[in-house]
């Protein structure tokens, strides 16, 4: 056996992955995962009293309200599951945009005009199923935990999603 040349095989290599990628759609979509200042995407959420929460979503403007909202709700009934509530209902749902103005560098430079597609839960939770409306928090986290994690979006569906969250901030794309 002869034995294999690494250093050929080290040079290949990026050249492999860069082909991979040529074809692929690399515009990322939001996950569940709380958003903070660096990073704005993902869920945050707001105590109103011990059985209610405002729990908002944000995506990167490729992610469709489907997905966001799914987000929403699997961080509400993440709630649910660490509070020990064991139902909740969504009362009501608001979807809407979060426009970023292009800003420009004292030096030179700027970043481009953003809009960010938001969704906002008012969630209600309940130690017991109070109406039928009300849903498992642990099952429904499994549920919609698996489901974003399996989920992939179509390259369509993250360009519709790039132009509704851009129509919706009065930016062309």
């Amino acid at each position: 056996m002869r034995p294999t040349n690494a250093a050929g095989l080290l040079a290949v290599l990026p050249c492999v992955v860069l082909a991979a990628c040529a074809g692929a759609d690399l515009k990322p979509v939001a996950s569940l995962s709380a958003s903070n200042l660096m990073m704005p995407t993902g869920y945050s959420e707001t105590k109103v009293s011990d059985t209610q929460y405002l729990v908002q979503a944000t995506g990167t403007e490729a992610t469709p309200k489907a997905r966001i909202e799914k987000i929403a709700r699997a961080r509400a009934a993440q709630i649910g599951v660490e509070q020990k509530m064991n139902f909740y209902k969504v009362a009501s749902v608001q979807y809407g945009v979060a426009c970023v103005k292009a800003h420009e560098f004292y030096k030179g430079g700027q970043t481009q005009a953003g809009s960010r597609p938001t969704v906002k839960l008012d969630v209600v939770y309940a130690k017991e199923a109070v109406d039928p409306s009300y849903v498992s928090t642990k099952d429904s986290y499994g549920v919609l935990n698996g489901e974003l994690s399996s989920e992939v979006v179509p390259a369509e569906a993250k360009a519709a999603a790039e132009q509704e969250a851009r129509a919706g901030c009065g930016q062309a794309i």
